[in-house]
Order: structure tokens, then sequence, then C-alpha cells
């Protein structure tokens, strides 16, 4: 009998276990995913409340107000075209055509439906009609549009600007935008994808960039890599092709930091066959890499690294080539987290959701979001980004009375060369008033050095002028 009862005592106690598990799984995957299953355009009752409430105003950090709501009930946005378009994603609309901005996103904020009891007392006693929140966000509005007309004529592309101490976004802009105020005259197939962040749903083909990856996993597993040297010729067989550098020039002897702050190609596709696929992709995925990310303000899109690849694919692999996938956004957390001794924030998008009475929302508080390499690394990796706009393929992203650090990278789209590759520039301001982390792509841009460089000095010109 007494055995019985303690068979009985040890199921019930392992079954209790399994429920308070279960239970910590359901709050934490609801914490993390209600706002995109409460405010999924198929939810009827948004669509109800849309024709009972005031919609809340979205409102930028410096008090522009984005959103509003008329008197009779039309959903007002800004008056500038230019900030319309340039906030176009970030903000959304209401017909749900940008399905991750704001008004989508915060839909059950931005209508009351998650309101708290003091705004619905509020409304009660002075006899108010039912409003929803303001969603008070942590972009510059101004600035993206700053950014947005400082964009290359004619590209798409996107800029995330983003404070690497805290993760706040300063600016997110995904080119070409859309007007809010014309978005039912516009086609959702357009082939320029309007209604597409790219911020945080492009996918792209990191090229050089991604050699921050490649460094950091050498600086872990290669023991001695900073004192070693190599050749580049210019061409390097492998497999059933060829890894090639600077349209067939060669860099000649070089080290691994000369390496990296020349972009040499053949080096670190050298260096990602010798780290073998499988370490390599480990170290890509400690750093965000093949992550489903389930953050607060915003939905970002995973970034990819592949499985398995042949010989010639990891090699290209190594320096952000071939099945290689990442966002933008993604790119300037990585490049603010190296700035940040190896601590990556998590993005914030939203600063405060305010009802009628004036009480913020209670909010989970944002931080660290995770570490992805050791303070030692990281230490390294900014003496190579330092390096690279020093004297190297980023010297025109330099700023006057600042240093800047980063990683050019020219990704090429096109095996036939008929289209021309992508340019970006990943990096960041290394001073402590101005702690911001950039990524900038052009889509078919040419070279990162030439094109994505010298937008990223204006952009950081610009935010330390606004005090950013």
């Amino acid at each position: 009998m007494k055995e019985l009862r303690r068979n009985i005592r040890i199921i019930g106690a392992l079954m209790l276990a399994g429920i308070l598990v279960l239970v910590v799984y359901l709050n934490y995957t609801v914490a993390l995913n209600g706002n995109r299953w409460t405010n999924s355009t198929n939810n009827t009752r948004l669509t109800t409340a849309r024709k009972y409430v005031i919609a809340g105003d979205i409102i930028d950090r410096n008090g522009e107000v984005l959103a509003t709501t008329d008197s009779d009930g039309t959903r007002v946005y800004n008056s500038s075209s230019d900030i319309r378009i340039a906030v176009s994603q970030t903000v959304g609309d209401t017909l749900g055509m940008s399905g991750t901005g704001v008004e989508t996103f915060f839909a059950s904020e931005l209508l009351g439906l998650s309101g708290n009891i003091f705004d619905r007392f509020t409304q009660w006693i002075t006899g108010a009609e039912q409003r929803g929140s303001d969603v008070h966000l942590t972009i510059d509005a101004n600035l993206c549009a700053y950014i947005a007309d400082a964009f290359p004529d004619g590209k798409n592309g996107a800029v995330a600007l983003i404070n690497y101490k805290t993760g706040e976004i300063y600016a997110m802009v995904s080119l070409p935008g859309y007007d809010p105020k014309r978005v039912a005259r516009q086609s959702d197939d357009d082939e320029d994808a309007p209604y597409l962040n790219r911020v945080t749903q492009g996918q792209y083909p990191p090229g050089s960039t991604f050699k921050i990856v490649t460094a950091a996993a050498a600086l872990e597993s290669l023991s001695g890599i900073e004192s070693r040297e190599f050749y580049c010729s210019g061409s390097m067989p492998v497999g059933e092709g060829f890894v090639t550098d600077n349209e067939g020039n060669g860099h000649g002897d070089v080290t691994f930091e000369s390496a990296f702050v020349r972009s040499c190609n053949l080096t670190f596709g050298s260096l990602a066959l010798e780290l073998g696929n499988s370490r390599l992709k480990s170290r890509a995925e400690a750093m965000g890499f093949n992550t489903n990310f389930l953050f607060r303000d915003l939905v970002l899109y995973e970034s990819s690294f592949p499985d398995t690849q042949s010989d010639f694919e990891l090699a290209w692999a190594g320096v952000g080539q071939g099945r290689v996938l990442v966002t933008p956004l993604h790119m300037a957390m990585i490049a603010g987290a190296i700035a940040n001794g190896g601590q990556m924030m998590e993005p914030r998008l939203v600063s405060s959701i305010v009802g009628d009475s004036g009480i913020p929302k209670a909010r989970v508080g944002t931080g660290v979001y995770k570490r992805i390499v050791s303070s030692g690394v990281a230490s390294k990796l900014q003496q190579y980004m330092e390096g690279v706009v020093k004297s190297g393929t980023g010297t025109k992203a330099q700023v006057d009375g600042y240093t800047i650090a980063g990683k050019t990278g020219t990704a090429e789209v096109s095996s036939s060369g008929a289209a021309k590759p992508h340019a970006w520039f990943v990096g960041y301001c290394a001073d402590e008033q101005h702690p911001l982390a950039i990524a900038i792509v052009v889509e078919n841009g040419g070279h990162g050095g030439d094109v994505a460089a010298p937008l990223a000095a204006k952009i950081f010109k610009k935010a330390i002028n606004s005090g950013y």
C-alpha cells in the first residue's frame, strides 16, 4: 500500500510539473504571438470595432502625428507626402496592405480592445466616445524622410538605423514606399513590392558583410588565425567552379586582418572551407541566422544559412553569397552587437501606448536579446571594422570628428552579370554619446563602398546633428 501511495505521489508530481510547463509555455507563446493572432486582418472583432471606435493616434518620438482619426471617423495620415511615404510600411494602413505595419500589428491597442480599466472608466465618467490608445513610436519621421530623399534616385532598397545600447529604432525606411492616402487605388501585385517592408521582410544575399560572421567563426575556432598570412591571386578553383575576387584582380599577400579590411574573397572562401559547414553554420546561428524571431514590437523575417552545401557553395557562403540570406534589420542588429561588446539588443519600435486616462499601458520591458560573440571577439571585430572605414573598402563612410566602423558588401544577384549587384554597408558610430548602428542595402546599386558607404556617412551626420 505504501508503495502504491508513493507511486501515486510520483505520478501526481509529474503531472503537476507537466501542467506547469504547459502553462508557462502557453503564456510565453501568447505573450510573443498575441499581437500576431489578435490583430490578424481576419479577426472580425477588429472589423466591427473600426465602425464604432475612434482609433488612437500613431505618433513619432518627437510628437509628429503620423496617423489620426478625424471627427467623422476617417483615418487621416500626416500632411507631408514625404513623411507619409517614408514611413508607409512602418505605419501601415487600415486595409492591411502593409500587413506588418503598426496599423495592423497594434490594431487592438489603437482600437481600445486591450485598453486598461482606467481608460474605460475615464470614458464612462466623461461620456466620451469610445477611443483607442495612442501608440508612440521610437522612429524620427523627419529623419526617415531625409533618408528616403538621400537614397540613390530610382533605386529600391532599405535602411535601418538603431540605437545599439537600447535597441530603439530611429529610422526604418523601405523603398519604394507608398501613399496610405491612396492605398485603395494601388495594386498589391506591383513588381516593385511597395507594401513590403524591406527592412524587416526583405531577404537579401549579404555579400561581404557576412565576412563579419566568418571572421567571428575563425577567431573562435582557428588557433593562431591572427598571425597567419594568405595569398590572393584573384581566382581560386573550388569543386565545380571558381571563387573570384575583385573582378579577377588579386590582393597578393594578406594577413587575416588586412583580408577583412580589403574584403578578400579568396581568404574568406578558404576559411569557410577550413571551418566546414557545421562550424560556420553554428556561428551564423549564434548570431541569429535560422532563428524564428519573436519580438514584441515587430515582425522580423528569418535570415537563413544552409544546412548542407558543396565545397563550392560553402566557399561562396563564407563571403555571403549563394543561399545565405539576411534582412537589413538583422544586419543592423549584428553591427550594433559588435559595437556593444557582443550583446545584441531586442529591437524596439514602440516607446509607449497611452489611453484616455493618460496612464501608459503596462508593457514587458525589453533589453538584451542575446550575446552573439564574446567580448574578446567583439573587440577584435571592432578593430577590423574600424580599419575598413579608416583605410579599406569603406573609406567613404567616414564622418569628420567621429570613429565610424563597418563592412561593405557587393552582393552578386546574377551569375551571368546581367544585373548589377546589391550595394551594402553595415556599421556603427563608435561613440558613447551617439550609439548608432546602421544597415543599408541598395538593390542593384553596384559596389557597396561606392554607393552604400557614402549614404551611411550622410545618415550618420544627420542623426548625430539631430542629437542621436
